[in-house]
């Protein structure tokens, strides 16, 4: 366009040049009649005024070629400044590629990771290196629930976190507590106008911070996981019922009338969806906080989810391959692998080691006149009777039938037979059935046998301590009877 525009100027002036001639010849042979008298004009005016003519349009042809050298540099300076966007464009768009590929590989890296552990805690641990080292959010720390429904928070990777902080997860006025249970991730840019605990800055810091909940998959219906049997709670038939925020008021575990009792019930419920909450905080060595780059702790997250919900479903299948369906004792197979563990050990550090086997009598006659569902009872409350009697360490299974296997660690004969005798009182003062004015009540016969040495073998100590308790019931029942010697 601006070559056209010069070109179109240099043939004005040209053709400006030509007529500026042609109108000048005339004028050498034409005379003017000045006052009745006519004279010729003078012979240098036609070539002057050609002159003027051509410096003219010589003048406008310099001012339209400098129009047009200016133009061109702008021209070029715009050239040169939509390349340099573009280049910085896709600058950032390769960098924005490289990142996401580095998102994807740290992604499937870490899930493979969490999804080969065989516990929650290492869930947890690989979670936040992930998030921390994978995804370059070095300031990360992550609060998990304990038992009492606490979020507890360890110590950041180089020391200078708020290592211990407990923070309930009833407390209304906790940001962090809010958070977990709405199972909502929250971004935020300051903690200002934000309704917020000691605890919470403690742990948020100051700068740009984003929440991030991990969520459990339940999987089970409320019905299954509570047996509570209660079918008109509107959880009842749902899965992953969100019972604690949508308010279903008439579960029969909300046994408090006071708001904040109903919500530790809650928290402390199976169906309670959050386990964790991952709060990563601003820090100038690490990355940026920003809607776009969180969403890789998101993904990361809900793959945390399923590597826990996993976990769960390993852990239910251990718990029921070594647990007995009707008691929650450990079953037939789980006694004699712990008998073996505990005879292993005191052939090793020579320590005492008993084990009782206790039989309930007359249980067929219990169950023949009260029927199978009152047997069953029965043996229920009598397992809860001998978990409250024993000591942390001690081993309580159900042997089979109507017989358990208690196995008391480090423990002398006199030891055990105090706590054998403890088991018979405690079992035949307890009522197991009341039907109007009769009242049941059974008692049981205890065997028992100690080794110091360890040097027999399960089947061997378990028929030792059965035969001691065959001869409690020969000795006339509800009595206990110890096997000195083989």
């Amino acid at each position: 366009m601006h070559k056209r525009f010069l070109w179109g100027g240099i043939a004005m002036v040209l053709v400006g040049a030509g007529l500026a001639f042609l109108a000048a010849e005339p004028f050498l042979a034409r005379e003017v009649i000045v006052s009745g008298r006519s004279a010729a004009l003078p012979a240098g005016i036609a070539p002057m005024a050609a002159a003027a003519s051509f410096a003219l349009l010589a003048g406008v042809l310099l001012l339209l070629f400098r129009a047009y050298l200016d133009s061109s540099q702008e021209t070029i300076r715009g050239l040169a400044e939509s390349a340099s966007r573009a280049r910085e464009d896709q600058e950032q768009r390769m960098r924005e590629i490289t990142q996401a590929h580095s998102d994807l590989v740290t992604h499937h890296r870490f899930t493979k990771m969490m999804l080969q552990c065989q516990r929650s805690q290492d869930v947890f641990e690989t979670l936040l290196m992930g998030i921390r080292v994978g995804l370059g959010f070095h300031e990360s720390v992550l609060g998990v629930l304990d038992g009492g429904g606490n979020i507890v928070f360890g110590r950041s990777r180089n020391g200078d976190g708020q290592g211990g902080v407990r923070i309930p997860c009833w407390d209304e006025g906790s940001l962090l507590a809010r958070t977990v249970w709405s199972g909502r991730s929250l971004l935020l840019s300051t903690l200002e106008g934000e309704r917020h605990c000691r605890e919470d800055r403690s742990v948020l810091g100051k700068g740009p911070v984003f929440l991030a909940p991990v969520a459990k998959t339940i999987g089970r219906k409320c019905s299954e996981v509570k047996m509570c049997g209660f079918s008109g709670c509107p959880a009842f038939a749902r899965e992953n019922a969100r019972c604690w925020i949508e308010g279903f008021s008439a579960c029969v575990y909300h046994v408090s009338d006071l708001a904040e009792e109903k919500r530790k019930e809650c928290v402390r419920c199976e169906m309670f969806g959050s386990s964790a909450v991952v709060v990563a905080r601003s820090h100038p060595g690490s990355r940026k906080i920003r809607p776009e780059t969180t969403q890789s702790i998101v993904a990361l997250v809900q793959e945390a989810a399923l590597a826990l919900e996993l976990v769960g479903m390993n852990e239910n299948m251990r718990k029921m391959s070594i647990t007995d369906g009707l008691t929650g004792l450990a079953n037939h197979r789980e006694f004699y692998q712990s008998l073996g563990r505990e005879l292993e050990r005191v052939r090793r550090y020579r320590h005492g080691l008993s084990l009782l086997m206790v039989d309930v009598d007359d249980f067929k006659g219990f169950n023949d006149r009260f029927g199978h569902l009152a047997g069953d009872a029965a043996l229920k409350k009598i397992a809860k009777l001998l978990r409250g009697c024993v000591r942390a360490n001690d081993i309580v299974a159900r042997y089979g039938g109507e017989e358990f296997g208690v196995i008391l660690p480090e423990s002398t004969p006199a030891g055990a037979l105090m706590f054998a005798e403890r088991i018979k009182t405690e079992i035949g003062g307890s009522r197991f059935l009341e039907t109007g004015d009769e009242d049941a009540r059974l008692t049981v016969s205890i065997g028992i046998y100690s080794t110091d040495h360890g040097d027999l073998s399960e089947e061997r100590m378990v028929r030792f301590a059965d035969e001691a308790a065959y001869l409690a019931k020969d000795s006339g029942k509800n009595c206990v009877v110890v096997k000195a010697h083989a």
